[in-house]
């Protein structure tokens, strides 16, 4: 029953793309972050586990293609996002090709999945960059995704008290997993991992602090406000130690340097309040901050700590030449080391070889310095919503120091989402500087604040 729910509600989705292909843009929200993972993926309707979020993000891909470009006449947009996208197919697939000769006892479908899958990644940041066309778009499409987000997050909250009946959005790893510990150790709902998870959940966080401080209004400002508590109680439940220290270091910064100081204590004093009414919710979480260090023991590293350190000497250790220059992607990794790189930085080289460090600084670089230039200089509502977006790509490039933040599917998820609102952002912006105000068709008294949109480039 649920399953064909699930079927005929993608069905009418992929409807209404046909009739207005923007709607894509909200709607795979929903299809990537609450996704049943486990309850799709047992009813065995495809092959190599191949996901309807897989299919839909197809079917959005086509609908662009055919209805914006060929007949809605909508040019390509082949700049940082789509660019970069398939920059990053390439390295990822020599890197997956230079792993299996390293490893030459993997599987077929062990090398071919990652690839195909990152192919899909690419059909969706084509598809995002071609249906986001202004700002109004970039705000409203920004707004559904804290919303969905936040759904997703009240699926981890769902998942403390009700762990069977959330099972359903589980991956078969972790239902292993489950099954060998006798429960569900972490809350993580359908965002597969709780690192991951915590750090996405702050990322959306910021965002929809950015959002509705900005100039949203009415119901909008009201939704985004409610996400922003919802949001915090997910993190606390997944319990990761990383989330929550690039969180804290993140909102230290926004404190310092940010125009939200007023908002970020408030939040700071409703976390205060909420430890101080509720302090057995927050217990565990405490319990694994404080095993990270312990100097009862003469001040050591906790495990997890040591393991990620050990990892790290390993990779170097057991490295070639062809790590080196090629990569060797993620599962090569796993069968040699037992572990991925935990970190983005050491896996920026030891999964993707030279071109992939080169690779890494370029389109971050791009997206950072056209971000901070979106800051200064564009008008609302460019301006709010890059406002999130770096101070969400703050927190995940901490996050990134014990966490592989390049790889993994959620992440990649966001920062591509990322990549396409400044791309789009950036060009609206830039189109304006260029235009003669008199086509603009702004009143005499607002064209002031055209002003800070015709500066140099970033």
């Amino acid at each position: 029953m649920i399953g064909f729910l699930l079927i005929t509600l993608g069905f009418l989705m992929v409807a209404g793309m046909l009739i207005n292909p923007k709607l894509g843009a909200y709607l795979i929200w929903p299809f990537v972050f609450l996704y049943p993972h486990l309850y799709l993926s047992r009813l065995g309707l495809l092959p190599w586990n191949i996901g309807a979020d897989d299919l839909f993000i197809c079917a959005f891909f086509l609908i662009v293609v055919i209805r914006r470009n060929i007949l809605g006449g909508v040019p390509l947009r082949i700049g940082l996002s789509v660019g970069g996208a398939l920059v990053y197919l390439v390295i990822w697939t020599v890197n997956n090709f230079s792993g299996w000769s390293i490893v030459p006892e993997l599987w077929p479908e062990q090398i071919y999945k990652p690839i195909l899958k990152y192919v899909i990644f690419v059909l969706l940041t084509y598809s995002l960059v071609h249906t986001i066309d202004n700002g109004r778009d970039m705000r409203r499409v920004a707004v559904a995704f804290c919303v969905f987000l936040t759904l997703a997050g009240v699926t981890v909250i769902l998942q403390q008290w009700f762990p069977h009946q959330m099972r359903i959005f589980a991956t078969e790893k972790a239902e292993e997993s489950r099954l060998i510990l006798g429960g569900v150790e972490r809350a993580v709902g359908s965002l597969l991992n709780p690192n991951t998870a915590c750090s996405i959940l702050g990322m959306v966080l910021l965002m929809a602090i950015s959002l509705a401080v900005g100039r949203s209004a009415g119901p909008t400002k009201v939704i985004l406000i409610l996400c922003i508590p919802v949001l915090l109680a997910a993190m606390v439940l997944t319990r990761s130690r990383i989330g929550a220290l690039s969180l804290g270091l993140t909102l230290m910064v926004m404190m310092l340097f940010g125009h939200y100081r007023h908002y970020v204590g408030a939040l700071g004093v409703g976390l205060f309040l909420a430890i101080v009414l509720k302090p057995d919710a927050f217990f565990p979480y405490w319990e694994r901050i404080a095993s990270t260090y312990n100097p009862e023991m003469g001040g050591r590293l906790g495990g997890s700590a040591f393991s990620r350190i050990d990892i790290w000497r390993e990779l170097w250790a057991t490295s070639s030449a062809q790590v080196w220059l090629l990569g060797q992607g993620r599962i090569a990794t796993y069968a040699q080391v037992g572990a991925a790189a935990h970190s983005t930085y050491v896996g920026a080289l030891f999964h993707h070889g030279l071109a992939g460090v080169v690779w890494f600084i370029v389109f971050f670089g791009i997206l950072a310095r056209r971000g901070l230039w979106l800051m200064r200089f564009a008008n609302e509502p460019l301006k709010m919503v890059a406002t999130g977006i770096m101070w969400g790509m703050l927190l995940w490039s901490i996050a990134g120091l014990t966490m592989d933040m390049v790889v993994t599917a959620p992440s990649r998820y966001v920062y591509l989402f990322y990549a396409v609102l400044i791309e789009r952002g950036y060009a609206t912006a830039r189109q304006a500087a260029r235009a003669p105000v008199a086509q603009l068709g702004i009143p005499r008294q607002s064209r002031p604040a055209l002003v800070s949109a015709r500066m140099p480039h970033a």
